[in-house]
């Protein structure tokens, strides 16, 4: 009777503690895992400075076929493409480029060095 009580208790915990886990919201997606290849001509259009809404400047420069943002004066972080205008960081940032690159919006800006103290998933935009 005590082993079935412990094995009933033990199942119990485990299952409430999945539960938590899925819960919490600290699932991480690695943005090396959706890969696209941009060829480095076709990121030119997206190479300029933007002032975002916040004030503060998000520029975005290429290395040969590496593709970098920088925010203000503040550490140069990589760039993954996941479409031919859709790039992400290892952190979780989110780039989209729309009209011709003229529009940039960035989801998860948070997650970029020297961003302003924000709630997660903010989003911000800028028109060049």
């Amino acid at each position: 009777m005590k082993t079935t009580l412990f094995s009933i208790a033990a199942a119990l915990a485990l299952t409430s503690m999945s539960v938590a886990h899925a819960q919490d919201g600290s699932v991480q997606i690695k943005a090396r895992s959706a890969h696209y290849y941009v060829a480095p001509n076709e990121f030119a259009e997206f190479k300029h400075a933007y002032e975002l809404t916040n004030g503060q400047i998000l520029q975005f420069t290429q290395n040969g076929n590496r593709y970098y943002t920088q925010l203000d004066k503040g550490e140069r972080v990589r760039l993954f493409a996941v479409s031919p205008t859709v790039f992400m960081t290892e952190e979780g940032t989110r780039i989209i480029f729309t009209d011709q690159g003229d529009t940039v919006g960035v989801s998860n800006f948070e997650k970029l060095p020297m961003a302003a103290k924000l709630p997660a998933n903010t989003m911000m935009m800028a028109h060049r």
